[in-house]
């Protein structure tokens, strides 16, 4: 009995559903990578200088193009998240919520596709003040903001 040793290039495996006995056809592993160096090329948008939206085509998961979000929307949802922030802060007048510790925080949920202020406890959640006042103000006067952070806030 002959054998023939095949050496399958570095990345690739035989695609036995594709082989025969006469002709090996090889196909890309599937391979979920181990740290953002190991990513061949990404796609998709980032955020200017001026705000603007720019999408990048293609590149490698390099130092500089760690800005890069795999979507417009989501791009533009980091806009609103960002302005999120800042109201946030001011909103919570100084109080940071203590995960650690079992008490109320009036989180701005969304339920569905709804938004609603929720009560949490362990639950960490970005839109969390220290009452359900400020929460139910919070969400009036930024439910279109916050609507536009949806993307990155599920």
């Amino acid at each position: 009995m002959k054998e023939l040793k095949i050496n399958v290039p570095k990345g690739y495996e035989i695609d036995k559903d594709k082989s025969t006995f006469e002709k090996i056809v090889f196909k890309k592993k599937n391979e979920l990578p181990e740290s953002w160096e190991n990513l061949e090329s990404i796609e998709g948008y980032w955020v200017g200088s001026n705000c603007e939206i720019i999408p990048l085509n293609s590149g490698g998961a390099f130092f500089v193009n760690k800005n890069v979000f795999k979507t417009k929307e989501q791009a533009q949802a980091s806009l609103a998240l960002a302005r999120l922030s800042q109201l946030r802060h001011v909103y919570r007048q100084g109080w940071e919520p203590d995960w650690e510790l079992y008490s109320a925080k009036y989180c701005v949920v969304f339920v569905g596709d709804n938004l609603t202020v929720h009560v949490h406890s362990y639950d960490a959640n970005f839109l969390s003040f220290k009452d359900r006042k400020t929460a139910e103000m919070f969400l009036e006067n930024f439910r279109d903001l916050i609507e536009q952070a949806k993307p990155l806030m599920l």
